[in-house]
């Protein structure tokens, strides 16, 4: 679509906020799902943000209500000042929150030598562990939408709607993941599986850092009370993967804030599942020539776990 005028922008500002003085606009090239624009004002510069991908307002309203979770909880996040439902000149809802100065962790870490990618991981690991301290009192929607009162009928359920969705390629596969599935979650401490407040969305572009330390938390859109370790798949494949000692000093942090069970690995490796499948069709929908690599993921989860 044709960018929004800045003075479209200005507009949809001043009705958020009566009676702000709004110096000037520039867009911002940042955010895959989203438009953004950041605003000098007499309060300070703030971000005008526009859903593209995901406008409903449930989807809206669990990214208000997730993120300020995360903040009693000691997690440094955005704090929000605003929310249109609709603003006809930018066709969207209109977010208005603080804008916070920084880098996306993904170009600090590019430019990173080992020792300063130990030192983010640590960091990471530290705030990770913070929020996952926030515990809810279901599996599930954190606005209560979709409530289950354990893990494995919560991992059942979401499993069984992401089998239904994935590619004619992988039909053949579903009945066996499903069982192999279920085993893995009767296998795990039922003790231990605790909801807790996750990201849904934890890789470098969600991470800001200012003055070469972590300093914030971004985009909430997708979390869910859930078991911790579901965040690991998405943390395992963009970060840890290609630097495998960021992992352990990961872990060393965020076992310090965040004590890990017994059998930790073995739910980082269902969570794993969880990833590959959300993102297989979330890519199936997107863009569909990112989903294969996603199929061979389940694929792979399969061979090791059946």
């Amino acid at each position: 679509m044709t960018a929004p005028a800045l003075d479209d922008v200005r507009a949809a500002l001043r009705r958020a906020c009566p009676g702000i003085d709004v110096s000037s606009v520039r867009m911002l090239d940042a955010g895959h799902t989203s438009s953004q624009w950041v605003a000098e004002t007499d309060e300070g510069p703030l971000l005008v943000k526009v859903p593209r991908r995901q406008p409903e307002a449930e989807h809206l309203r669990r990214l208000l209500v997730s993120t300020r979770r995360a903040a009693e909880g000691g997690v440094p996040v955005v704090r929000f000042r605003a929310l249109l439902g609709w603003h006809d000149e930018l066709a969207g809802p209109v977010l208005v929150q603080e804008f916070q100065a920084g880098e996306p962790a993904s170009a600090v870490w590019e430019r990173s030598g080992d020792d300063h990618r130990l030192a983010l991981s640590g960091e990471l690991g530290r705030i990770v562990g913070q929020l996952h301290r926030i515990e809810g009192n279901w599996f599930g929607d954190p606005l209560g939408a979709e409530r289950a009162p354990s893990w494995g009928l919560a991992v059942e359920a979401e499993l069984d709607g992401l089998l239904g969705q994935v590619a004619d390629d992988l039909t053949d596969l579903v009945p066996a993941v499903r069982s192999a599935s279920v085993a893995a979650v009767k296998a795990l401490d039922d003790s231990a599986s605790v909801p807790a407040l996750t990201h849904g969305d934890l890789w470098l572009p969600n991470v800001l850092v200012r003055d070469g330390k972590v300093s914030c938390l971004l985009d909430f859109e997708h979390a869910r009370y859930a078991d911790r370790f579901r965040d690991f798949g998405k943390l395992d494949e963009h970060i840890f993967d290609g630097f495998p000692a960021g992992r352990e000093a990961f872990l060393q942090s965020y076992q310090a804030t965040c004590p890990l069970p017994a059998d930790y690995r073995a739910r980082i490796e269902l969570g794993s599942l969880v990833h590959a499948l959300t993102m297989h069709c979330y890519f199936r929908r997107w863009a569909p020539q990112w989903a294969p690599q996603y199929a061979d993921q389940v694929r792979a989860w399969l061979d090791r776990n059946s």
